[in-house]
């Protein structure tokens, strides 16, 4: 038996951080915007005929097999894909295959979205009938594990639904809404922005930790930072449902900069400067993806502006991406 699916990443648009546990909870509820994205995530699992397992990332060229999962030991390069063989407990041999097409350290929810792929995939065939929603809380626990301190949720749902998600987060769980479905947000979205990646890997776990730390400890005005955070999504949703493009630009632009004075190394001069290049020639706003640090970017212009930005992300040594908005979240297949 071969079970694969394939997922999109996701870009976010206003008020991560607030779905990172318990930080919404002291805010009193959190709401994350974000928008799933055609750069895809891949997990592929086949059955065997002994009880051998052999994981493989392609992304890192590595591959680790063990005789069975009794004799699995945690830890190492594939240590998201055992503590999920961990939970799932297939009975039998597994050839288990990843793959992103996401740039290393790109703030995309990358790793995440492979775990949602990989756990579609082991669920369905240990036959556990498990929701979507169920597959994400577990998720957020797997991935917990792994990273070793309070994780986010926002980065589980564009793989799953696709489109733009408005997700919110308190005391009794969450709730799904999409932003996209049956109005022409996509389009004017995909028309608008522009995904790039800085060529500085970072690490989301780390920041959102500085930033989570800060806030308990009432670190400077991080408190009040958050709160306005949250304003700000509550704001991008409605500017989103109305198609209201030039109030979209100026709350990306807003909560840029209000995330620039959470925690250190969020920004830094490369980032800083790529930026105003893409202002010189005409965006409106642009945003580090994830908590900052590097990775990837999100850019607004007006469309007509929109080739001159590209110029001048590239000329200021980001990789402009190939990405667009979508409606679809995953995709399985069975055979």
């Amino acid at each position: 038996m071969l079970i694969t699916a394939q997922v999109p990443t996701r870009i976010d648009l206003a008020g991560g951080t607030l779905d990172v546990y318990p930080l919404y909870l002291f805010e009193g509820g959190g709401l994350t915007v974000n928008a799933a994205i055609d750069i895809r995530a891949y997990a592929s699992v086949a059955t065997r005929q002994d009880r051998r397992i052999i994981m493989r990332s392609e992304d890192l060229q590595f591959v680790e097999e063990i005789p069975c999962l009794e004799e699995m030991r945690f830890g190492g390069q594939l240590e998201l894909i055992k503590r999920a063989l961990s939970y799932y407990r297939p009975q039998v041999g597994l050839e288990i295959t990843v793959r992103s097409e996401a740039p290393a350290g790109s703030g995309l929810g990358a790793s995440s979205a492979l775990l949602m792929a990989l756990s579609h995939c082991l669920s369905e065939l240990a036959g556990r009938g498990l929701s979507h929603a169920e597959i994400i809380d577990l998720g957020a626990n797997i991935e917990a594990q792994v990273i070793g301190i309070p994780t986010g949720k926002q980065d589980y749902f564009p793989p799953i639904y696709g489109g733009v998600c408005a997700m919110w987060f308190d005391v009794d769980g969450w709730r799904f809404e999409s932003l996209s479905q049956g109005n022409a947000l996509l389009e004017g979205l995909n028309e608008r922005l522009i995904v790039s990646y800085t060529g500085i890997p970072h690490s989301s776990a780390v920041t959102n930790w500085a930033m989570l730390k800060r806030y308990i400890e009432h670190e400077g005005d991080t408190d009040a930072r958050m709160k306005e955070i949250k304003a700000i999504a509550l704001a991008m949703r409605e500017r989103l449902r109305a198609l209201d493009w030039a109030g979209f630009a100026r709350l990306l632009d807003a909560e840029w900069k209000l995330r620039k004075g959470l925690a250190e190394g969020v920004t830094n001069p490369e980032i800083d400067a790529i930026i105003a290049a893409a202002e010189a020639a005409g965006a409106l706003a642009s945003k580090i993806c994830g908590a900052g640090g590097g990775g990837c970017m999100i850019t607004a212009a007006e469309p007509e502006k929109v080739p001159a930005v590209r110029a001048a992300l590239a000329a200021a040594g980001a990789q402009v991406l190939p990405a667009c908005l979508v409606a679809e979240g995953i995709a399985m297949k069975r055979q």
